[in-house]
């Protein structure tokens, strides 16, 4: 069902709907239809459902029957995220098919709408140069001011109650750890409000760990457990044997021996090693 209607650059007018058959496919394959994976697909979409009664909301822009673009928010106190707030929705994520015709801007009118009606604001954790996601520069226009800078990230708000306080990035707290009988400790932290329930760089790692047997331990940290983002403040990260691979691409399969192999072939560091330059996003 139709959620509201909205004027945009685009001919015609946009209606709001929430996720359905209609648009479930550029929602849950984040607009790779043509090359889309279905058991990607299937898991973020069962992420989205089993999330939507603590929150999540996505709302999706039709112009006619067509989806253009869609937003996904949580309340900030849940998103699967190293940072912490109040008094806010956490914009996760905004995603236009149809560029420059103003989609953008009419998708982050709905939601700050709807923060409005909770009381709560906005906050977004924004790019500065990566690609052009979720670009810093196009919320700055919207009114978004900086709370805090992180490497290439930067987390912006807009709309905040005066009590509220400003979001902040979570303090990471991560040790290199010595497993019995294991060589490379491989810690892969994901989000799954990305990656749904299923981490694509784990299983990446795990296939490449398997020449080396039990030499190598591949393990999974899942941003979406509070407990995880207490104990580490680290929503998406890989480390082995201690140190932060230095790259914010989707890792590939000769990455990932790469990295396995060299770990086996250096002393585990007595601290972590960062790489902060880099943004970890999605």
């Amino acid at each position: 069902m139709s959620m509201g209607i909205r004027r945009s650059g685009l001919q015609g007018e946009l209606s709001w709907r929430g996720l359905e058959p209609s648009n479930l496919l550029e929602v849950c394959s984040c607009g790779h239809i043509d090359d889309h994976d279905p058991l990607l697909l299937e898991s973020r979409h069962s992420y989205l459902e089993s999330q939507m009664e603590a929150g999540l909301e996505v709302v999706v822009a039709h112009l006619g029957d067509k989806p253009v673009g869609f937003a996904q928010t949580v309340p900030i106190e849940t998103a699967a995220r190293d940072i912490h707030g109040d008094s806010a929705v956490f914009l996760h994520c905004l995603l236009v098919f149809e560029q420059g015709q103003g989609v953008g801007q009419a998708l982050i009118g709905e939601v700050l709408r709807r923060a409005k009606r909770q009381g709560r604001g906005v906050v977004v954790d924004a790019c500065s140069d990566v690609w052009g996601f979720m670009p810093d520069e196009f919320f700055s226009r919207l009114g978004f001011k900086t709370a805090q800078a992180r490497g290439r990230r930067r987390l912006m708000y807009t709309g905040l109650p005066v009590t509220a306080c400003l979001p902040q990035y979570l303090e990471p707290r991560y040790a290199p750890q010595t497993i019995q009988k294991a060589e490379v400790v491989v810690d892969v932290f994901f989000t799954p409000l990305c990656m749904g329930l299923q981490s694509e760089e784990a299983a990446t790692m795990r296939r490449a760990a398997e020449p080396y047997g039990g030499r190598v331990l591949v393990r999974e940290w899942n941003a979406g457990d509070p407990e995880v983002r207490r104990s580490f403040g680290i929503a998406r990260a890989i480390f082995l044997n201690g140190v932060m691979r230095p790259n914010g691409d989707v890792i590939g399969l000769e990455e990932a021996g790469a990295l396995i192999a060299d770990a086996l072939g250096r002393p585990v560091p007595d601290n972590a090693v960062w790489d902060d330059s880099i943004s970890r996003l999605f």
